[in-house]
């Protein structure tokens, strides 16, 4: 290196990938001639690479002087994080790469700034946390629940930001949490039950599940976790201990249970996979922590959607889970096998078997139930088909039936006892024994 010239690195001159990347699309238009250390390849400024380095170390590392280090025993010293962070191909590029640091560390001691690269500093990592994705959505919540809730555009770009390229965040085994459910697969069974008030109803029950099961009659509709009163949604659980327990039901009561399958694929977004820790972000890759903190908050999004409400507080904490319900399934847009779709359903785990169930709620056009017929072919069942008289006989034409009892599945649970844990909290459970029912009732 020529005496006041700056030295020259390339992508081999450190081990870490996503420095190594960020540099390999910087020497694609380099004009400072070729890397020092590796003739073979194009070279950038130091200078230029420093600057990357500099701003990813800053961004998730803290520092502190001398004394601050007992309260750190996992940090390092400044040699040690360019060594084990950035991964200089020999000791002596990595003394010049610090010593470059320090003289350009920028800062001010009468405004209060601090040195940060100095000997004399330990360093640690700073916690991933949710970044603007925990801002956004208190913003979203406060102002829907408090400011305005209908016709919002500042609700509607709340919730594209927190939910914007979610389906390419993957799990440590490379998988999405968005993805599809064609129908034969394992996921596309699911349970679905509802009380019953006396034995004599299990007859009517059993001649029409998918009436009886599906969602209720428009204006019988409560409201739930991810729906307004009125508005369907298709709520099951994936085994039927879970399926009754979501109910909570008093003891002694009786609970139907049907098994019900889909007719035609759905687009899945799967929470449950947010337990799954994240491999650790490369620093240096574009957008990384960002993706990071946009897992970080689907992991608090899916507690949320999964604990318990307080009776008599539905009315006022169901509402941003219900306006998410309503984005997903008909605003949002995610790139699914190479198409398009908006989310039909939502996975969660189940409040009320916790650490075992799993429910999924079927949202939109894609919780319509009805029945197979002699033909094979799906049908709307006859409250579906009532309500579409009441807008005239093309109604029943339009309705596309995409869930539909399994035939056989029907059963009746009773409720035979509760748990009670140390808090004198109490939750009903369901009885895996089937009732006996007369013949006479078949």
């Amino acid at each position: 290196m020529a005496e006041g010239s700056e030295m020259s690195v390339c992508c081999k001159c450190f081990g870490n990938a996503g420095l190594q990347y960020r540099i390999i699309e910087l020497q694609a238009d380099a004009t400072t001639g070729p890397c020092e250390a590796h003739p073979n390849e194009m070279g950038i400024p130091l200078s230029v690479a420093a600057g990357i380095i500099d701003a990813a170390l800053r961004e998730n590392f803290g520092s502190g002087i001398s004394d601050e280090r007992e309260e750190h025993l996992d940090g390092r010293d400044l040699d040690d994080l360019i060594h084990e962070i950035v991964q200089p191909a020999d000791d002596e590029l990595a003394r010049i790469l610090k010593d470059h640091l320090i003289d350009n560390d920028s800062y001010w001691r009468p405004d209060g700034e601090e040195v940060f690269y100095s000997d004399e500093c330990t360093y640690f990592p700073t916690e991933i946390g949710t970044a603007n994705y925990g801002t956004r959505w208190a913003q979203f919540r406060d102002h829907l629940m408090h400011d305005q809730r209908f016709f919002s555009r500042s609700a509607f770009g709340y919730l594209r930001e927190i939910f914007e390229g979610v389906e390419s965040r993957l799990d440590p085994e490379g998988k999405s949490p968005v993805y599809m459910i064609k129908p034969g697969d394992p996921a596309s069974k699911f349970f679905r039950a509802r009380g019953i008030r006396a034995i004599h109803d299990v007859k009517t029950f059993r001649e029409d599940l998918a009436g009886e099961l599906g969602p209720p009659p428009q204006r019988l509709r409560s409201a739930g976790r991810l729906n307004p009163a009125g508005v369907a949604v298709f709520y099951a659980a994936f085994d039927p201990i879970t399926c009754v327990g979501e109910l909570r039901p008093s003891v002694g009561s009786l609970v139907a249970v049907a098994e019900f399958k889909i007719e035609k694929p759905i687009c899945v977004l799967d929470t449950t996979r947010y337990t799954a820790q994240p491999n650790p972000p490369n620093i240096f890759q574009p957008g990384a922590i960002s993706e990071a903190a946009q897992w970080n908050f689907m992991r608090n999004f899916m507690q949320l959607i999964s604990r318990p409400i307080k009776p008599g507080d539905e009315h006022i904490d169901y509402i941003p889970t219900q306006a998410v319900a309503e984005y997903l399934a008909f605003h949002h847009e995610c790139l699914v096998d190479g198409n398009k779709r908006h989310i039909d359903a939502i996975i969660f785990k189940s409040a009320q078997n916790d650490g075992e169930g799993t429910n999924i709620a079927i949202i939109g056009p894609a919780a319509v139930t009805g029945i197979i017929g002699a033909d094979g072919k799906p049908y709307p069942s006859k409250e579906a088909e009532k309500q579409a008289k009441v807008f005239g006989k093309w109604a029943i034409k339009e309705i596309d039936v995409r869930i539909t009892p399994i035939e056989g599945s029907f059963n009746v649970h009773q409720v035979k006892g509760a748990i009670f844990q140390r808090l004198n909290i109490t939750q009903a459970i369901p009885s895996c024994f089937n009732i006996e029912i007369p013949s006479d009732w078949e």
